[in-house]
């Protein structure tokens, strides 16, 4: 079949975990259907790269949005929004240019089937709304604007905060309903938007993880006493993520273990960790890598002191593939099949947290089997050549009118 996809940014290279569900979707349905790909992108940075699509898609097309071509702009984009009752994430994207292109593809290319690949691409419902269509939702998000709301400090933001949670959240309740199927990567974001909605077409894959590329290697290679985090700190989740874990936790552990390191791979650093890696030379900051491997392999600890966000988090499930002891938090373990003190540890507060690495850097046995207890679960739940059958299924039905949705009785 042929499927239209819609995107925000070009996932390639796959390096974070939107792009990596994101770019092993397009391989999946490429061993199958004819893609034709439209995507939005804040800057031309990723597109750069767009090459790495060719493979997979029948054209490439990737529109630049004007919000971020200056500070200015920005600002008065943001100010702007707060006359409008999209959230600021669906009112940016909305392009004339990406509309007029997916009016072309649809007449021009015989598409049976609509991906909506993020919730605020969902603007453009009406263009193919007389199409069999599926929406990904990655998170809910009016969730985790709502847990990034509830920890933030400057009053002003907060409120703005606030305001797009109650947009986002219409706006999801609004357009799930719309689509012939949802997907959520995980039971919890399933019943949190089943509820939102009042109506059930939503259907579970879960983010998933290229068993073969992500393995142990070299046992031999892990450092004593050595933590690592990975992912990008562009946005507040993760930025928060590691701010968190040095104003909080870091200075709890040194106490306890003064040659403790912890390594951050991922671009855009937070001023804070640039900050502490000046002062501070048990704290090392990599930016980006091409490829994490061989720096998680000389990890003893993972850590993902995630407290907003929702959906699983991919850079849990690569760790856990990888055979590391991984600790992390309530909302960093959500919706993942694992079983917390055996297979990854949780922690929700700042000494609980620090005092569960300490105890894992103090004893590598119990390192070595959670490591093997890890890797055993992603073999079980999230291969992607498993999420892929189902995968392939799912787009089947859709265009063959096999599957139906109702309301939700409460």
């Amino acid at each position: 079949m042929n499927i239209l996809f819609l995107s925000q940014e070009n996932p390639y290279p796959p390096d974070g975990g939107h792009y990596i569900r994101t770019f092993n979707t397009l391989k999946l349905l490429a061993r199958k259907h004819k893609i034709f790909f439209i995507a939005t992108a804040d800057n031309d940075w990723r597109s750069r790269f767009k090459h790495g699509l060719e493979s997979l898609c029948e054209t490439i097309d990737i529109f630049i949005l004007p919000y971020r071509t200056s500070t200015f702009r920005f600002l008065w984009s943001l100010f702007l929004n707060l006359f409008s009752p999209l959230p600021y994430s669906v009112f940016k994207n909305n392009s004339k240019e990406v509309s007029g292109k997916i009016k072309q593809v649809l007449t021009e290319k015989n598409i049976d089937c609509v991906h909506v690949d993020i919730l605020p691409l969902a603007i453009y419902y009406n263009e193919f709304k007389h199409l069999p269509k599926v929406l990904v939702n990655h998170n809910v998000e009016s969730l985790r604007l709502y847990r990034w709301m509830k920890i933030e400090k400057n009053i002003f933001k907060k409120l703005y905060l606030y305001i797009q949670y109650l947009k986002l959240a219409r706006f999801e309740k609004t357009m799930c309903p719309k689509f012939d199927r949802c997907v959520v990567v995980s039971e919890d974001d399933r019943q949190v938007l089943k509820k939102l909605c009042a109506f059930d077409n939503f259907v579970l894959l879960p983010n998933g993880v290229d068993i073969h590329y992500y393995q142990a290697q070299d046992a031999g290679k892990m450092m004593d006493q050595r933590l690592i985090w990975v992912g990008g700190m562009r946005f507040a989740y993760n930025a928060d993520a590691v701010d968190y874990f040095l104003e909080e936790i870091f200075p709890l552990i040194q106490v306890r273990i003064p040659e403790v390191k912890v390594s951050f791979i991922g671009n855009f650093p937070t001023p804070k960790l640039l900050k502490w890696a000046r002062n501070n030379k048990s704290v090392i900051v990599h930016g980006y890598i091409d490829d994490i491997r061989p720096y998680m392999q000389e990890a003893t600890v993972f850590i993902a002191p995630i407290r907003i966000g929702s959906g699983t988090k991919l850079k849990v499930l690569n760790a856990m593939a990888m055979e590391k002891a991984v600790i992390t938090t309530t909302v960093g373990a959500e919706g993942i099949k694992a079983t917390p003190g055996e297979d990854l540890l949780i922690a929700d507060s700042p000494l609980e947290f620090a005092e569960k690495i300490v105890f894992l850097l103090q004893h590598p046995e119990i390192v070595r089997k959670i490591g093997k207890n890890a890797r055993k679960v992603i073999e079980e739940y999230y291969d992607w050549e498993v999420i892929g059958k189902k995968m392939h299924e799912l787009y089947e039905d859709v265009v063959g009118g096999k599957i139906s949705a109702s309301p939700v009785k409460y």
